[in-house]
């Protein structure tokens, strides 16, 4: 049993609960009440822990666990019997030989939490809650004394406010006042990636409930009104098990899924990060489009494309005046095209379709972050592509040049740009068409050289890494040399995915540890990402690999409870950077439905031609 197993509960704000199977926060940004602030997407960690005691022939066991310096305490994970944490967490203790049950529920459409304790034998003499608040931005750490909070009562709720934000914990008993500190609770993740990791939590006081029955529901809520009880929440999370697919792997992939799809955009990934333009479109297909939710989509798009500016999409949709990036706007174009694969919809098409040419240009006419030369895309300053790790001013993959993928997913956009303006009746510009012609043999003449594959030109560099893969993956394909990948498949792939760096290059950094730097600087120098199997997979059948042989590969990955960020490139298997990615998901989704299933509908005309 794994009690530090993380598990997270997210709504279509992005706010979110989440924490260990014991309880135990092992991250700043654990919290069983994690609010999120739409407007920025700055996340607030308000109800830290809410932890219990409870009497059964006259002892008191507590369930509750934390760290802290060189000792855990108390030891509430030695109770555990058995756990699950899909679709919401639900353990299983054993106090005093009496089963106790704890489950937890988040509202999909609100920010309210409930726990439901069930005594199925014996109900326990008494049941003591202890709430800690924190009421801070989930990035940082709080000590004793620099918040004030103020404590009343309602006629349904104990309230608890700091001036800015309000907690509701609902009326099931009677709470004594205390006003005691907790110091030093530890987060061991924290320390582990050299940030906050030790802070102080405030407990208001104790709520005594009695008397008991067989079922408690204790609701969590900063909403003033908040209607849902626990089995309407439940209703609603187990709605989403009502997919059609008998592999229990992809079943919980796909409802997992669910936690990233926010009211109109996606959340590129837990805890930390919010709606990210990049992860959007890569993720869209295998979140969006194959679930058929294409009203969502519609709003994604819309709601991009009345950010662009100068002729391109932002970063993200929430920033103003962030539009640093050479490939957000591709892969806009690359989700449209996928749309209309999977949708037909050629009204909507046709009415985007000047944004798919308002990009076309901006990219023709170029800007100060990247110009057109020749027939390819060069680009002039760093943190422009996905992998744009830099820390202390040092950029550790400096893209600077023509990088393999900007120009496949170049290609790509042109050609989707050609094959949409054939079925909404437009004619493309006469660029357009030149660029095209040949562009092929230019390619391979530019980055195939002398037996290896250039992940950059101009300036040329050869490492090992893999971006060369969208040249095979992507809707229209400029490689099919069978040599590549199968060198890939010597030295990039792992069983948990690709490698952003062979290990033979000098370069190649096999563990992500450490603090901000040391981890920026392995974090695309050999680091294995989930997302890339995406593309490894696609080109490999595209190229005649065996799909069974890859999804047995693959098992390891396509099986996890939550698909995190990324793993060490050396032994990889143990989770790091965000625990739960969307990229990660989006991408082994539709790599599993397109490539590995093949049950995808009979390919749109003209979308595989080169």
């Amino acid at each position: 049993m794994n009690s530090n197993q993380e598990w997270l509960l997210a709504n279509s704000r992005g706010s979110y609960s989440s924490s260990t199977v014991s309880f135990a926060n092992t991250r700043t940004y654990h919290g069983l009440l994690v609010i999120s602030n739409t407007d920025n997407y700055q996340r607030y960690v308000i109800l830290s822990k809410l932890f219990e005691e409870i009497k059964f022939y006259g002892k008191i066991y507590s369930l509750d666990t934390n760290y802290y310096p060189s000792v855990v305490y108390p030891t509430g994970y030695q109770y555990i019997d058995e756990y699950s944490i899909f679709p919401f967490p639900v353990i299983n203790y054993t106090l005093g030989g009496q089963p106790v049950k704890k489950s937890v529920v988040m509202d999909p459409d609100s920010d309210t939490v409930i726990i439901r304790y069930e005594f199925n034998e014996k109900i326990p003499e008494s049941l003591t809650l202890f709430p800690l608040l924190a009421f801070r931005n989930f990035h940082s750490v709080i000590k004793t004394g620099e918040k004030q909070f103020t404590y009343s009562e309602s006629n349904k709720s104990f309230d608890f406010t700091d001036g800015n934000f309000t907690l509701h914990i609902s009326k099931t008993g009677t709470l004594t006042h205390t006003g005691y500190w907790y110091y030093n609770l530890r987060y061991p993740v924290e320390e582990e990636r050299g940030t906050n990791s030790m802070e102080d939590l405030y407990n208001p006081g104790k709520i005594n409930i009695n008397p008991l029955k067989n079922i408690v529901d204790v609701k969590i809520t900063t909403e003033e009104n908040p209607t849902p009880d626990f089995d309407e929440i439940r209703d609603k999370i187990m709605k989403r098990e009502n997919i059609k697919e008998k592999n229990p792997a992809i079943k919980a992939l796909r409802i997992t899924s669910n936690n990233f799809i926010l009211n109109d955009d996606l959340i590129a990934g837990f805890h930390w990060f919010g709606p990210w333009t990049r992860d959007t479109f890569i993720s869209m297909p295998g979140l969006v489009l194959l679930p058929k939710n294409f009203d969502l989509a519609r709003g994604i798009f819309n709601n991009y494309a009345r950010k662009m500016k100068n002729g391109l999409i932002p970063n993200n949709a929430y920033t103003d005046g962030f539009y640093r990036s050479a490939d957000a706007s591709l892969w806009f174009i690359y989700a449209l095209y996928k749309y209309y694969y999977y949708s037909q919809d050629k009204d909507f098409i046709s009415g985007i379709y000047s944004r798919i040419k308002s990009i076309v240009n901006a990219y023709f006419n170029g800007n100060d972050d990247f110009y057109l030369d020749g027939k390819f895309i060069h680009i002039t300053v760093d943190q422009m592509t996905w992998m744009d790790g830099m820390s202390g001013g040092v950029s550790f993959t400096p893209r600077l040049g023509k990088p393999i993928e900007i120009n496949a997913l170049w290609y790509n956009a042109l050609k989707s740009y050609s094959y949409l303006s054939g079925i909404t009746g437009n004619h493309v510009e006469e660029f357009v068409t030149d660029i095209l012609s040949s562009f092929n043999k230019k390619f391979m003449e530019k980055y195939l050289v002398d037996g290896k594959i250039a992940d950059i030109v101009e300036p040329l560099d050869t490492s090992f890494r893999p971006n060369f893969l969208f040249a095979y993956s992507l809707p229209y394909k400029l490689l099919d040399n069978p040599y590549f990948l199968q060198k890939a498949e010597k030295e990039l792939a792992t069983p948990y995915g690709i490698r952003t760096l062979s290990p033979e290059d000098p370069k190649f950094k096999g563990i992500y540890s450490g603090n901000q730097y040391n981890r920026d600087s392995a974090y695309h120098n050999g680091t294995v990402w989930p997302w890339l199997t995406g593309p490894y997979i696609t080109a490999m059948v595209n190229n005649g690999s065996n799909p069974d042989d890859l999804l047995r590969y693959f098992s390891p990955l396509f099986s996890m409870h939550s698909v995190p960020e990324i793993f060490d490139g050396t032994n990889p298997g143990t989770p790091k950077g965000c625990m739960m990615q969307a990229w990660s998901y989006g991408e082994l989704i539709r790599s599993y439905y397109e490539d590995l299933r093949k049950q995808q509908r009979t390919q749109v005309s003209g979308s595989v031609t080169s």
